[in-house]
């Protein structure tokens, strides 16, 4: 038989710095369970510069009783961790999930609030909480005043138009740069609050929110995402250092918003069900990448009185996009994406891409089903209009069409008449397959 060397712990060699780095990659559960390795390791979990912990790893697949005791389980872990935790030292991440992935209703509120703000006085850097609304409303204000945050995210269960909005008083982030808010109701009076707090905000997410605000006002902003969110006014978004926006499933039959003074934008994506274009693409000159999508249609009627001007083309007088070189369009009617093609590409001098997709008929809505004649007659006058406004793009190389197996032979139509057309350019035609 041969001889075997028994092997060296040399993890255990390690500097604590390198062990605690390692162990951060762990639930704070699985790193707390190293202490049964040796007395090497038996404190090295008191010392984590991040902590994870999500009640799901705690629930069963249970009963309500079952929940009950894992739910006190969950809490007086969390409670031993942070009471043994070695006080002098900082808390780079903070992260707790109180929800039960098997159900959302199971929720570890019990002495949760108080596990959350023993966290704060670490005065942690980055600070992620899933929780029920009320331990979030509970510990709101502690946390929008722990200055050394840097980043904050917070997510609860979901929201509606009647919710207690997110009340601040006061905040004072002054090295906050990203958060991000789920399911929360807002109204202007916390978006005011919250950036005069904020000097150095540059990301705001809101996923799944109630916005009640009509104004969002901010020098610092350079990112602004606002998914699936329900548009209760007309919101005017004033950000002139913004770079990159980003709004799509919007909960609402039409996103109302008007962009003022964005100076610095790069890249937009709009998706929703009504996008009104001369409001969400006033004064953005600077854009580089620009995605407008939208289930029912992308319509020009919004403008206010004072900007009804027509240029002599025949198409509204909004902004030039210099700087626009990649330009995505989509809609479910092709009438309607054929209609707001000409407002961009006249406007988009330096345009190398186009992407156009014809999404799936929406199932909801209550108009009789046309065949593929029909609805190419019915958009044909409107293809020839922008169709011919290719040939003015001096820097155009690419028309790229999402081919969505739905909508498969109205593609194929537009395909064959674009090639068609352009067999004389040097402008390629890409066809991109996605099931969706």
């Amino acid at each position: 038989m041969e001889n075997y060397v028994t092997g060296t712990d040399k993890i255990s060699d390690l500097p604590d710095d390198s062990l605690t780095h390692i162990l951060s990659y762990l639930s704070t559960r699985e790193a707390v369970q190293t202490c049964i390795f040796s007395k090497r390791w038996r404190s090295t979990w008191t010392s984590l510069p991040v902590l994870r912990f999500d009640y799901g790893n705690f629930v069963p697949e249970a009963t309500k009783r079952k929940h009950k005791e894992s739910m006190v389980k969950f809490v007086k872990f969390v409670r031993g961790v942070l009471q043994n935790r070695e006080r002098l030292l900082s808390l780079d991440t903070f992260e707790f999930c109180g929800h039960a992935p098997q159900d959302p209703c199971y929720c570890a509120d019990l002495f949760s609030s108080e596990c959350i703000l023993l966290a704060l006085k670490f005065n942690p850097l980055a600070f992620s909480v899933c929780a029920c609304r009320q331990v979030i409303l509970d510990c709101i204000e502690p946390i929008f005043t722990c200055a050394s945050l840097e980043s904050i995210s917070l997510e609860c269960a979901s929201v509606s138009p009647d919710a207690k909005f997110l009340d601040l008083t006061a905040v004072n982030l002054p090295h906050l740069k990203l958060l991000e808010l789920h399911s929360a109701n807002v109204d202007d009076n916390f978006f005011k609050i919250l950036l005069s707090g904020c000097p150095v905000l540059e990301e705001l997410k809101l996923c799944y929110c109630i916005l009640h605000a009509s104004l969002l006002s901010s020098e610092a902003l350079t990112s602004l995402v606002l998914k699936c969110c329900s548009f209760q006014n007309k919101l005017v978004i004033s950000t002139p250092n913004l770079v990159h926006i980003d709004i799509y499933h919007a909960q609402s039959d039409g996103v109302r918003l008007s962009m003022e003074t964005m100076r610095s934008l790069r890249a937009a994506r709009i998706q929703c069900l009504t996008v009104h274009v001369n409001d969400t693409v006033k004064c953005s000159k600077g854009l580089l990448n620009l995605h407008v999508s939208s289930t029912f249609g992308i319509s020009a009627h919004t403008l206010k009185s004072d900007q009804r001007k027509v240029t002599r083309n025949g198409f509204p007088n909004c902004s030039n996009f210099k700087n626009l070189t990649s330009l995505q369009l989509g809609c479910s009617d092709l009438s309607h994406l054929f209609n707001s093609i000409p407002l961009f590409l006249h406007k988009s001098p330096n345009l190398e891409k186009l992407s156009l997709q014809v999404f799936p008929k929406n199932i909801w809505l209550n108009t009789k089903e046309k065949s593929i004649e029909e609805e190419w007659r019915d958009a044909k006058s409107k293809y020839e209009k922008w169709r011919d406004a290719l040939l003015q793009l001096k820097h155009l190389e690419v028309v790229e069409i999402v081919n969505c197996n739905e909508r498969m032979e109205i593609v194929n139509k537009l395909v064959e008449e674009l090639s068609s057309f352009l067999k004389s350019t040097e402008i390629k035609i890409v066809i991109v397959q996605t099931s969706k």
